[in-house]
């Protein structure tokens, strides 16, 4: 059963001083895995189901016993199954595949007479034919590209706050599509490149207001509002389709 599964390694954890600890085993259930993380400064259990792959995810207090992570997990079965239910099935990046660049859909195509990945007039994404791996190619190609098109546009976006930005780093995140610290340090999904405009404008926006309001009260949104008056409908567009531009894989 799940409940003598995560007995024995529950136990034998916290006989050690740890901060945080993550167990990952597999579901027979829902033929899926499971990841359980148990850390100091969580105060609930809550449950998230990965739309990609369906991994189950429960947090919970540290020592809060087996028995009743079990019993949340036992009550939660049908939510579950319903969000295993809903998750899409992945795309692999090839030759071929329509993949959204800006809100436009590109056809992969590849090319003995190109000579770099490049953009094509015809809304086509051009792959030399000797590259051997056109994901990890393409990824770094649509990851320099998100530089070059959103670095600008959050230098112009925070001299309009009056704010300065330490640092700038896109990286390939799960859950979020950014993230800024107190310190001035803004973070983006480099993923971002491949909604539309006024969409990754709304999540830099998101991000640099954070460095007046490190919250999310209604000071934050006003601002936000300021800078982006169409907000609400990206923040929507982003919320319904996410899931989609997170199935690609690179």
């Amino acid at each position: 059963m799940f409940v003598n599964f995560i007995s024995d390694i529950i136990n034998s954890a916290n006989n050690y001083n740890f901060f945080y600890f993550i167990m990952t085993f597999y579901c027979a259930e829902f033929q899926k895995p499971i990841v359980i993380s148990r850390k100091n400064n969580i105060r609930r259990l809550s449950l998230k189901v990965c739309r990609i792959t369906g991994k189950i995810s429960i947090n919970a207090p540290k020592f809060l016993s087996e028995s009743e992570i079990y019993k949340f997990y036992y009550l939660n079965r049908n939510w579950i199954q319903n969000q295993i239910n809903q998750c899409l099935d992945p795309k692999i990046v090839k030759e071929g595949l329509i993949l959204p660049v800006e809100g436009n859909l590109y056809e992969i195509v590849v090319k003995k007479s190109c000579s770099k990945v490049k953009f094509l007039e015809n809304n086509q994404i051009c792959i030399p034919k000797n590259i051997s791996n056109i994901g990890k190619e393409l990824q770094t190609f649509l990851l320099e590209y998100c530089k070059s098109v959103m670095i600008p546009i959050i230098l112009k976006k925070s001299n309009l706050i009056q704010k300065k930005i330490k640092k700038i780093s896109f990286k390939d995140t799960k859950s979020r599509w950014g993230s800024c610290s107190s310190t001035g340090s803004i973070m983006l999904n480099w993923r971002l490149i491949m909604v539309p405009p006024s969409v990754y404008k709304y999540v830099i926006i998101h991000e640099l207001a954070h460095l007046v309001h490190m919250n999310h009260g209604p000071l934050f949104w006003k601002l936000v509002q300021e800078l982006s008056p169409n907000y609400s409908n990206d923040k929507e567009w982003l919320k319904k389709n996410g899931g989609e531009i997170r199935r690609y894989i690179f």
